[in-house]
């Protein structure tokens, strides 16, 4: 129920001004990609509890301003593996997971247009993998929320940092807290 609501809300977002999209000069949108590393730290639980929970990721962003100070974003992040003994057994455990999310941005200048806060929030689909556990892995939808700041060097380029809350709910994997720094380039 949790997830229909929240794409009906996505829904909305997206829907609630399409006659004034079809009548935007769409060369007024502006793409962007970006690269960034992200630094994690996970509340794991049942058999992964007592492993390590920090990663640390990849994430390479495709966005686009949709509105003036409004983005949507597709990222696909990937973490290194963590080498783990099992608290129970002793045995070797590899984890790593990816994330393939959906997020929107809202930047709010402050002082000047070059520099402003950043609201964020979305959904990832997180597929996690704990090979050396009876169950190696597992997919799930998580929703996530975050703040930080953004910085406009130029027309094109921007810097970027990003604090995030990712709730997943898995047994294993209940959530993450996590930091982004990185460059985003606009077209």
């Amino acid at each position: 129920m949790k997830k229909i609501l929240l794409m009906s809300g996505v829904a909305l977002l997206f829907a609630a001004d399409a006659n004034a999209m079809m009548h935007r000069n769409w060369s007024e949108v502006k793409p962007y990609v970006g690269a960034e590393y992200v630094y994690s730290r996970a509340k794991l639980g049942g058999t992964a509890a007592g492993m390590k929970r920090n990663f640390n990721s990849a994430k390479a962003d495709f966005g686009m301003e949709i509105y003036k100070n409004l983005y949507t974003e597709f990222s696909y992040q990937q973490s290194w593996q963590v080498k783990n003994k099992h608290a129970y057994d002793g045995n070797s455990v590899k984890q790593r997971f990816a994330a393939y999310a959906m997020d929107l941005y809202v930047k709010m200048p402050i002082m000047c247009s070059s520099f402003g806060l950043v609201a964020t929030g979305g959904m990832a689909l997180y597929d996690v993998t704990q090979k050396g556990l009876p169950d190696e892995g597992f997919m799930r939808v998580g929703y996530r929320v975050g703040g930080g700041m953004q910085y406009d060097m130029n027309d094109h380029w921007s810097a970027r940092v990003i604090g995030r809350y990712s709730y997943v709910g898995a047994e294993r994997l209940d959530n993450f807290a996590e930091v982004t720094a990185g460059m985003l380039y606009r077209f």
